[in-house]
């Protein structure tokens, strides 16, 4: 023990029995915590599987860009400083990609730390925020910590998003209306017809934020980024993240996008040095990495293409997906299904937490691992 702490009262007194702590924000007690998926050393120490397959997280199955880790490995010897709190380089490589100024952006430890700052900035206990019944579980989270109410806004038959379930849940008290395009977990999107309409029918108390994690995945000719309303609409900030794309799950990089006066809010009360130094300079490498990034959409779109016949051939239905992962009804087995196949060393999602008891998700792995989902799948399921 280091000697600082030795002989203090507190630590020689025995009597924590009789402490009573302190106690937390009423609205606090009763929120969920976050259940991720499984990691792939429980797996393999619970059913002793040398090498478990996970496709359980929407991780890039390529791994990082591999310019982010030649950046890691240039700037992993002045790890002892501090990094720049304003991420300032790193904000003006996000412009050049994302199309916008350096000004309109705020770089975050994570999209779930922007997530964070903006219903601290703009929500106040008895404040109401929507959010659609299957989508992101974080959403609720961040805003009930900040002691709002939360609305559920119910889906359309086929688990898409409902702008007027929505809209009707908007009473005066509501403040931001949470929406991940294309949602997760269900792969479905809304065109740019529709959320232009959203944006249409809100009133002007209400932020929009638009979750784009996966929007580079997208396929549909119909879609388009919320980065379109930037400089149009300071109701809508778009968040999106290089956990999935570039392979920086690991590091923790996302961005908000949006109107001045947002992002100053934010800039406002986002800790000092939030995105750490390699995290800086891995994004900053990763977003000029053009090559990766192609690389990892062929992967994934061929790989859902994969997926998909192999599901058909099973007789399984899914949903059509704009993202790296695959929605899959299973039926009333779905979680002795997903509990057979970690037995077997493949590690999905089962989307009990989401309402969803017949389904499990999806993420496209490589060529390989998605043939031995398949296959593994075809063995169970005979």
């Amino acid at each position: 023990m280091y000697k600082g702490y030795q002989d203090t009262g507190i630590l020689s007194r025995g009597g924590y029995v009789d402490l009573r702590p302190p106690k937390t924000a009423s609205w606090v007690r009763d929120i969920p915590s976050y259940k991720p998926g499984k990691a792939k050393e429980e797996i393999a120490k619970k059913y002793g599987i040398e090498n478990p397959i996970k496709l359980a997280s929407n991780e890039n199955p390529l791994g990082p860009s591999p310019a982010a880790l030649r950046a890691i490995d240039d700037y992993k010897s002045i790890v002892n400083l501090y990094p720049d709190t304003t991420s300032k380089e790193l904000r003006t490589r996000a412009a050049s990609f994302f199309k916008c100024k350096k000004e309109q952006i705020i770089a975050g430890n994570g999209s779930d730390e922007i997530i964070d700052l903006v219903c601290r900035a703009y929500i106040e206990p008895g404040n109401n925020v929507i959010i659609p019944e299957c989508t992101f579980s974080y959403y609720s989270i961040a805003s009930k910590a900040c002691g709002a109410s939360v609305t559920y806004a119910p889906m359309k038959d086929g688990l898409g998003i409902d702008i007027d379930s929505i809209v009707s849940g908007v009473n005066a008290q509501t403040k931001i209306v949470f929406l991940a395009n294309p949602n997760n977990p269900t792969g479905l999107y809304l065109d740019f017809d529709s959320l232009s309409r959203l944006l249409e029918l809100l009133p002007d108390q209400v932020l929009v934020l638009l979750d784009e994690a996966y929007g580079l995945f997208s396929r549909a000719g119909d879609f388009k980024s919320g980065l379109e309303f930037i400089g149009k609409d300071k109701r809508i900030l778009v968040i999106t993240t290089l956990s999935k794309s570039h392979g920086l799950a690991g590091l923790r990089v996302g961005f908000g996008i949006g109107d001045y006066s947002i992002i100053d809010s934010l800039n406002r009360i986002k800790p000092p040095f939030n995105v750490n130094i390699l995290a800086q300079r891995a994004g900053i490498a990763a977003l000029g990495d053009t090559l990766f990034l192609e690389k990892t959409l062929d992967t994934v779109w061929n790989g859902l293409d994969f997926l998909y016949s192999g599901l058909k051939s099973l007789g399984l239905e899914f949903l059509p997906s704009q993202t790296n992962f695959v929605l899959v009804k299973i039926g009333k087995n779905a979680k002795s299904v997903y509990n057979e196949l970690l037995r077997q060393g493949i590690i999905t999602r089962y989307m009990e937490s989401y309402g969803l008891k017949e389904y499990i998700r999806i993420s496209v792995g490589l060529p390989e691992e998605n043939r031995t989902l398949i296959n593994t799948m075809r063995r169970i399921l005979v």
